[in-house]
């Protein structure tokens, strides 16, 4: 995310100002020689309409600072029309001629620093709801207590005291009638209406804030992801890609619709999933053309996963990289289980053998019966500690998705399912991958080590190259690489707080089988944006979905969307 220009910051202040001082305007009277000149050229309903007006556009545009300073685009055209409309409120409502100037100062500043005010309205978060709404109800408050703090003693015949403005004002905020509070003058009885209408808009803005974010839902087309698919199958590089095409995903295209980026957002923050796809010659322009975006929407941006291949690229651009870890990769050609180093794995294999344990393939589509064998195997799997559905980088257990893919089951001699897992496509030449990898907890030890054995032997038979394990995270680096000063850094940092050990465990297993390692990438702005990326990935990894006919549609636990128009 891009930093806020000093002229960004200034014309947060200049709004929040003005509106200030268009509230303040209001509360106090208009000179008496002022008001005769106005009591001649309009009606008091006139004038008494522009002092509303006059109140209401000041509320606004101390409400709209706070998107102004987020530089968004509709922020900076509401503020600029009611800066402009500003001059001729304060002009009739009291030929105030000093808040009328400063009005139309303001409307030129706005003028000349429209440039910086690009971002696309978003979803409200309930969080910048509820921000919003506290302030909205300080700023009532803080006109009724100053508005009857202020009152001449002729306006009520009664003399208000601090303690007696609040008592008053929180009176009418709570809509509680007050039956010894009576108007004497025309300007009492226009305090009373627009306090009336404040706390009116007030409530009204209130369920606007808090409901609005409950009902927006994620939307993702179909007819995008078999676009996607397309593009994947003629671009697709890793076994990551499969994963692209998933209804969990957002996409941004290029101008020539050849080239698209999976990604998500969260915490306002958008999380590509590995490298964009598509021709070698467009990756830098759309990921330049992805950066503008997301600066647009004011979300800031990472990628996750990504290959080396594109590192200049992202460089070029002034993206950072941190090595996050290597993905396993098994070379089919040579695997067998001769040797000393094989030796412990091929006593578990016979062990697992000599139970009665054999392995059952199922090619697509997955019966029904086979599907529920597996399920059963999927939700023992799920009870065991720490284990929970994830997505984005995953698949989930989807009756569908499962039905769709190969599936290696091993079962015991009475056919009982004890552990299973699915291929998937990989788009790397001649690789096979899986996704779900899930076994019973009474399921005899060293079970997934069999199934692995057996499917790499499948594999190979059928003529793949390479097996990709998937990543073993925070894996430390290699003598040919350089990682700068900040990934040493960082590194040690997961080391000494012991993150490391919950990565050694599975490093250690996917190291049973490994032929070579290749490394995987974070790509970020500033390191201040890897926390947020962190959270990012949680946000997004944790969704939950159902089906429908042409959408599908998430149940977002954080907030996650598109921008509107």
């Amino acid at each position: 995310m891009k930093s806020r220009p000093i002229s960004v910051r200034l014309v947060t202040l200049i709004t929040l100002g003005s509106g200030i001082l268009n509230v303040v305007s209001v509360v106090n009277r208009t000179l008496p020689h002022r008001w005769a000149i106005l009591t001649d050229l309009f009606s008091l309903e006139f004038i008494h309409l522009t002092r509303s007006l006059t109140l209401l556009s000041g509320f606004v545009l101390i409400i709209s600072s706070f998107n102004i300073y987020k530089r968004k685009k509709r922020a900076f055209q509401l503020v600029f029309l009611l800066s402009t409309l500003s001059i001729f409120f304060h002009l009739t409502k009291g030929l105030n001629y000093e808040e009328a100037i400063v009005s139309l100062a303001v409307a030129i500043i706005l003028f000349f620093s429209r440039k910086y005010f690009t971002v696309k309205s978003s979803i409200l978060t309930l969080r910048w709801g509820l921000i919003n709404l506290v302030t909205a109800f300080i700023l009532t408050l803080a006109y009724g207590i100053a508005g009857f703090w202020l009152l001449d003693t002729r306006d009520f015949g009664i003399q208000f005291h601090v303690d007696d403005a609040i008592r008053e004002t929180l009176k009418f905020m709570t809509f509680v009638d007050d039956p010894s509070l009576v108007p004497h003058t025309r300007y009492a009885i226009w305090f009373l209406h627009s306090l009336d209408l404040i706390t009116t808009l007030l409530v009204i803005y209130a369920l606007y804030s808090i409901f609005r974010p409950m009902i927006y839902k994620f939307r993702s087309q179909r007819r995008e992801r078999m676009l996607v698919r397309e593009y994947i199958e003629k671009h697709g590089r890793s076994a990551l890609d499969f994963f692209k095409s998933w209804p969990d995903k957002s996409y941004f295209f290029s101008p020539s619709q050849n080239s698209f980026i999976a990604y998500r957002v969260g915490n306002n923050f958008a999380l590509a999933l590995g490298d964009p796809v598509g021709p070698e010659e467009e990756i830098e322009d759309i990921i330049k053309r992805f950066v503008d975006f997301c600066d647009e929407n004011d979300w800031g941006i990472g990628f996750h996963q990504t290959l080396p291949d594109f590192l200049p690229a992202y460089e070029q651009l002034g993206f950072r990289k941190l090595k996050i870890g290597e993905d396993a990769i098994v070379n089919l050609m040579n695997f067998n289980l001769a040797g000393n180093e094989r030796k412990a794995l091929r006593q578990g294999v016979h062990r697992i053998e000599s139970h009665g344990v054999h392995i059952l393939h199922f090619e697509p589509p997955i019966s029904d019966d086979v599907l529920s064998k597996a399920k059963e195997v999927s939700d023992a799997w799920l009870r065991l500690p720490g284990r929970k559905e994830r997505q984005f980088t995953l698949g989930t257990f989807d009756p569908e998705y499962v039905r769709s893919t190969p599936l290696f089951v091993a079962a015991d001699s009475a056919g009982k399912f004890m552990a299973f897992m699915n291929e998937i496509p990989s788009y790397h030449k001649d690789e096979a991958t899986i996704d779900l990898m899930r076994f019973r907890s009474d399921a005899p030890g060293g079970v997934m080590d069999f199934l692995f054995v057996k499917l790499f032997f499948h594999l190979k038979e059928r003529g793949f190259h390479r097996f990709n394990l998937g990543m073993s995270p925070m894996s430390g680096f290699r003598e040919h690489e350089t990682p700068s000063a900040e990934e040493k850094l960082i590194h040690f940092f997961f080391q000494q707080l012991g993150f490391i050990f919950r990565y050694k465990g599975l490093k250690q297993y996917k190291a049973k089988f490994a032929s070579f390692w290749e490394p995987r990438y974070a790509i970020y702005q500033s390191p201040l944006d890897l926390p947020r990326m962190a959270l990012a990935l949680r946000k997004v990894s944790a969704v939950k979905w159902q089906k429908e006919e042409d959408t599908d549609v998430f149940e977002p636990d954080s907030d996650v969307g598109i921008p509107e128009n």
